[in-house]
């Protein structure tokens, strides 16, 4: 199930009143961005059934898996779990400036590589998984236009991305409801939700600091 964005914006405007609805609504959608931006906690999965039109064979054989087909209003970050046929494989992203004469360039045995040609599409190297079933899981970040988030993710964090938007709009010089000392108190707290994403997301063991996620 999902909950309309339009949500997180009557649980905000209460507290900016004379706020018009769309500046409620960008500064709810602004906070979400910069949220799943930072802690890398909205992923979406989707399978693939691999065809031969997707397969590019003028470029290295790669597969080209068309994302919109699966998931709307996101921008793709990184793959953060893939399958063939339910095998567990480890991917490595690649930034491709140019097609590769010879993809044995970067190919290291039992790694698959992956990159994004344009914010649809997914392209993977060294795949040989024509016929085959590919799982995938990825970390998104919503585009301008989303309208609906996953009903669990936004029991999970709106407070903090309410907060967010919260802390947008009590920022704005000069208007009714400016207010910088309430703005500060609602942008400590979407930083400490941001935090908290992070350690649920990467759990600190013993009395090690959380690790550091890189993707790109």
């Amino acid at each position: 199930m999902t909950v309309e964005i339009t949500e997180y914006a009557k649980r905000v405007q209460p507290d900016v009143l004379g706020c018009p609805r769309q500046l409620v609504l960008r500064a709810v959608v602004d906070a979400l961005i910069d949220y799943c931006g930072r802690t890398h906690c909205m992923e979406l999965v989707f399978e693939h059934e691999v065809v031969t039109a997707d397969v590019q064979t003028a470029d290295n054989d790669s597969v080209n898996v068309n994302i919109a087909s699966y998931i709307t209003d996101v921008r793709p970050r990184v793959v953060s779990e893939f399958r063939i046929d339910g095998q567990v494989w480890n991917l490595a992203r690649i930034a491709l400036e140019n097609v590769m004469d010879d993809i044995s360039e970067i190919a290291v045995e039992g790694t698959k590589y992956f990159t994004y040609p344009d914010t649809t599409h997914i392209k993977f190297y060294d795949l040989d998984a024509q016929d085959q079933t590919l799982w995938i899981k990825q970390v998104y970040v919503p585009e301008d236009t989303i309208t609906t988030v996953d009903e669990q993710f936004f029991y999970e964090h709106h407070r903090a991305i309410e907060a967010g938007a919260r802390a947008r709009l009590m920022d704005m010089p000069g208007k009714d409801w400016t207010n910088l000392d309430r703005a500060r108190k609602f942008e400590a707290e979407f930083n400490d939700g941001i935090a908290l994403a992070i350690i649920r997301k990467n759990p600190v063991v013993g009395s090690r600091r959380p690790r550091s996620m890189r993707f790109c």
